[in-house]
């Protein structure tokens, strides 16, 4: 069972360095598999003998959808991108799409090339990512 400080701790070390405009996951020693976010266990083998690594923050656009109806914390920014990035190094993550027109989803495209960037929302970062122009 996962303790709650130690997953507390990942959770705050993955926003802490979001903040410093940096994207964190971690590697496992035993089989080298590469997980983000940071995690307690690896995901393929269960080994506890991890380690953070940082990554570029650079990957391609696996896909992504518009959101009209937002959570209401989000009813502000509707319509908003949202989508998911396979980093470079392998691993797939969700974030915000940045830099493109909600009412012009045609503009992206599969594969296309992406940037991260945080953003901040209520005074927290948001993981988020551009097109590569």
């Amino acid at each position: 069972m996962v303790s709650g400080s130690a997953a507390q701790f990942l959770t705050k070390t993955f926003y802490d360095k979001l903040k410093e405009g940096k994207l964190i996951g971690c590697r496992c020693k035993k089989c080298n598999f590469v997980m983000i976010p940071p995690r307690l266990l690896c995901k393929e083998c269960g080994s506890k003998d991890l380690e953070l690594v940082e990554f570029k923050g650079t990957g391609t656009l696996e896909t992504f959808t518009v959101i009209h109806v937002p959570p209401m914390r989000l009813k502000n920014v509707a319509p908003y991108v949202t989508g998911i990035v396979k980093l470079d190094e392998g691993p797939m993550i969700m974030g915000r799409i940045v830099g493109v027109d909600p009412n012009k989803p045609e503009e992206l495209r599969m594969g296309q090339r992406m940037q991260m960037e945080v953003i901040e929302e209520d005074g927290k970062p948001v993981l988020a990512f551009k097109p590569v122009s």
